[in-house]
């Protein structure tokens, strides 16, 4: 609940706008894609897990490209804050097996 007579609440409010639509709690799919090695699933659900538990992930889904080259891991996950799936897009982007996430 915002208290209108707080500009801060309001300040607050619009930042949140602007960063996107989400609301904490929420369950949203986390995609690291990267090249096809053996550990590419296990090293992505680490860098997950690590940030927010095993508990929180609900579910773990693989697949690899037409050419066998590349692969993608999306983490469906259950988040109590935006920190936590910043800290989770951080470290996947400081990853040097992770090229790219979505």
């Amino acid at each position: 609940m915002s208290d209108k007579n707080d500009p801060g609440q309001d300040m607050a409010s619009k930042n949140d706008e602007q960063k996107g639509k989400l609301s904490f709690p929420c369950s949203i799919g986390i995609k690291a894609m990267g090249r096809m090695t053996e550990d590419f699933e296990s090293t992505v659900v680490e860098i997950v897990a690590g940030h927010v538990g095993e508990e929180s992930i609900i579910e773990v889904k693989c697949r690899e490209s037409s050419g066998g080259k590349f692969h993608s891991v999306t983490c469906e996950v259950k988040l109590e804050t935006r920190q936590e799936m910043e800290a989770i897009y951080q470290a996947m982007y400081d990853h040097p097996d992770i090229l790219m996430t979505l």
